[in-house]
């Protein structure tokens, strides 16, 4: 289990961001994704991992959006995983940013540790490189409330060319896969992860590793 603090959740954000450096960079960790909020309530996720390495599953991800501010930032807190899965991070005040997808990250490059015996942060520093060298970039329609609406979807390969990566073969053509829409409350569609069965992947095929956080609905008090 991690604990994480408020002023360790902005560190570690930090920690992703390379400020500037690129479109996808400034639309994950600079972006107010959580200006089209404006009465408090919860933000669900749906998890979903479906997988041919270990056990598939499903879960649930509570964001609770609260004290919203003139400026637009709010107070979070989350309920992230339940049962025997779940993680206690600590409340967020006064954000401007959806802080889930941070976390979703932090829970990822922790699983990247545990799957291949590499060092988290190594992991993390590769996908912040990715992250700040910027991203291909496609437009998606997105089904939200019984119509479509408009979002951007960003994709890296942060281990593809990693010389180091035979030390972690399976995962080494990993996709991060981020898909936002400003008619999404909260602004963070999804966060997907695809592990492929060899060096690329399209969607509709299949793949090792199939593992998202996918926005389901956002409920006022």
């Amino acid at each position: 289990m991690v604990l994480m603090t408020g002023w360790l959740m902005v560190l570690f954000s930090n920690a992703f961001a390379e400020p500037g450096f690129s479109e996808v960079n400034n639309e994950l960790f600079d972006k107010a994704h959580l200006k089209n909020i404006t009465q408090p309530g919860t933000l669900t996720y749906k998890y979903k991992k479906e997988s041919f390495v270990e056990d598939s599953r499903e879960d649930t991800i509570k964001v609770h959006v609260s004290n919203i501010r003139n400026t637009g930032r709010s107070d979070l807190s989350f309920e992230f995983f339940t049962d025997k899965y779940k993680r206690p991070y600590e409340a967020m005040e006064n954000q401007r940013g959806n802080g889930v997808f941070v976390l979703f990250l932090e829970f990822d490059v922790h699983e990247m540790k545990r799957l291949t015996g590499g060092e988290w942060r190594y992991f993390q520093r590769k996908l912040r490189w990715a992250l700040a060298a910027g991203a291909e970039k496609k437009q998606v329609d997105i089904d939200y409330n019984g119509k479509k609406v408009k979002g951007t979807q960003y994709i890296v390969q942060p281990y593809i060319n990693d010389p180091k990566n035979a030390r972690y073969k399976l995962y080494a053509s990993k996709y991060y896969i981020f898909t936002l829409s400003e008619d999404i409350p909260g602004e963070i569609y999804q966060v997907r992860t695809i592990v492929p069965d060899g060096d690329t992947w399209h969607e509709g095929e299949a793949a090792l590793v199939d593992e998202s956080i996918t926005f389901e609905s956002y409920k006022p008090e």
